[in-house]
């Protein structure tokens, strides 16, 4: 009977542990990169949502929705899809080391969050999207200058390669007449300084995790961020219609979906592995700004964040690879 029973389930390779899809699945770098692919899905959404409620519906002659109350729904709302998952750890999930680094990095993702709803207020989605990859340029900046840092050959090429990508991007309106060179650096300051926000938000959350279990650095910022985000969107307030409010409860779902997500991935997976499937969100933009708000991309636009991208991994693998030939260079430890 036991024989037979063996038989039986050597016979059914679609259900079988070891078949290519199933060990495919189970390397945690393809977990990893799905999982950072639905976040970058679930941020996609969000962006189209935002500029529905805004460029899009002033150009309709409907009310629009202020980037800030935008802003201020979607933390809210999205802090009672997560507040279960972080509560999950019982009561330590409210124990915090270091509440300075909490409330500074509150107002960084805020203002992060206010200016990338103004960007996407204001210009295309790709548009928007290809700066968001010159926030890893922005470390290294930030590095140099406050932390003295020495800016090598690869990075300097790096920077100057995303910033010739992000003037393509926004240049060509300058070269072909359509705005003038101050409409074209105020457009450019909302999403980088939105991607500056964000690198400082994430620098300051990897610091609060090496002491904090993760639950509790999400619960920090969403309790710290709403009071700010509540504050900047009093003074332009616009009640919302009862049909929106199914768009902006769905905000807040997209964004607890979108954090779940990447919390996954960067904990079976490795941050600079999984840098190239952010450019999931470029596509994902692209396609939402094409599908639903006709915006059709320039040849310049896709050179650009190319170049933009290209530079980003490139940064990414060439400091993997310092940190490990620094690392091979220190003495070891003697046994004796």
């Amino acid at each position: 009977m036991i024989q037979s029973m063996t038989d039986a389930t050597t016979t059914l390779p679609s259900i079988s542990v070891n078949s290519s899809l199933w060990a495919k699945l189970s390397d945690p770098a393809i977990r990893g990169a799905l999982f950072k692919v639905c976040s970058c899905l679930c941020f996609s959404g969000i962006n189209g949502i935002v500029r529905y409620f805004t460029l899009s519906a002033q150009e309709a002659d409907l009310t629009p929705l202020p980037p800030t109350e935008l802003a201020f729904f979607e933390t809210f709302f999205g802090f009672l899809f997560i507040l279960p998952w972080v509560l999950s750890t019982g009561k330590a999930a409210f124990k915090i080391t270091n509440s300075h680094l909490y409330i500074a990095r509150a107002f960084a993702s805020s203002m992060g969050i206010i200016l990338w709803f103004t960007a996407l207020s204001k210009m295309p989605i790709v548009q928007v999207v290809a700066f968001k990859y010159c926030g890893p340029l922005f470390t290294i900046l930030g590095a140099k200058i406050f932390l003295g840092e020495k800016c090598g050959w690869a990075r300097a090429v790096a920077i100057g390669t995303a910033i010739f990508g992000a003037l393509l991007i926004t240049g060509h309106e300058l070269f072909e007449g359509e705005a003038d060179l101050l409409d074209i650096g105020l457009l450019a300051l909302f999403p980088m300084g939105a991607s500056a926000c964000y690198v400082a938000s994430a620098v300051l959350a990897k610091k609060q995790v090496k002491n904090d279990a993760p639950q509790t650095v999400i619960l920090y910022l969403f309790l710290l961020s709403l009071p700010i985000l509540g504050t900047a969107a009093f003074y332009q307030w616009v009640p919302p219609l009862h049909w929106q409010w199914p768009y902006l409860l769905a905000m807040g779902g997209l964004l607890a979906a979108a954090y779940i997500f990447l919390q996954h991935a960067y904990v079976i997976a490795d941050i600079t592995y999984l840098v190239p499937m952010s450019f999931t969100r470029l596509i994902a933009g692209a396609l939402i700004g094409m599908i639903f708000f006709n915006e059709w991309p320039v040849i310049w636009t896709w050179l650009g964040s190319f170049l933009i991208l290209i530079a980003t991994v490139s940064l990414c693998k060439h400091e993997v690879q310092h940190m490990q030939k620094k690392q091979a260079a220190l003495p070891r430890p003697s046994l004796a």
